[in-house]
């Protein structure tokens, strides 16, 4: 494949991904968990095709410095362009992860915080008693001395 080709076909992986991080940036807050795995999916095969061609083309300096100076100003300019939208992308996506955290962090406080009330367990003198808590719901054993049980029940 000749440079030429190569950076033909970078121009346009180059708009794909861009296109793509566009639309999932805007689509993140009503994608389906279906239509994210395509996303990932599709991020994923452009992204590895615009490595490969970046690879190839770093190869080929000289060819690429006899290039015009417009197609040369037309990459850096899409290199830009591409780093924007990345850049874009990435912190809707950092914020979405924040998102969910603080969610999964609300729903365990509020599990625990309803274990605490629910949740009993028989002491020594086989009487109940409010158990101790760790996360999820554990029980935490406070000391760590032998039981045992009567089997002659």
């Amino acid at each position: 494949m000749t440079t030429q080709e190569l950076v033909t076909e970078l121009k346009s992986v180059t708009y794909d991904l861009m296109s793509l991080l566009e639309r999932e940036t805007t689509g993140l807050r009503s994608l389906s968990a279906a239509e994210y795995e395509q996303f990932l999916s599709e991020k994923s095969a452009l992204s590895m095709q615009y490595e490969q061609i970046v690879v190839k083309l770093r190869g080929r300096g000289e060819e690429l410095r006899a290039m015009s100076e417009d197609e040369r100003a037309e990459l850096r300019e899409l290199q830009a362009e591409f780093q924007e939208a990345a850049r874009r992308n990435m912190l809707v996506l950092q914020a979405a992860k924040a998102t969910n955290e603080r969610m999964v962090q609300a729903i365990v406080r509020a599990v625990n915080d309803k274990a605490k009330d629910d949740c009993t367990t028989y002491n020594r003198s086989a009487k109940t008693s409010k158990a101790t808590l760790g996360g999820y719901g554990r029980t935490m054993n406070k000391s760590g001395g032998a039981f045992s049980v009567n089997e002659t029940l």
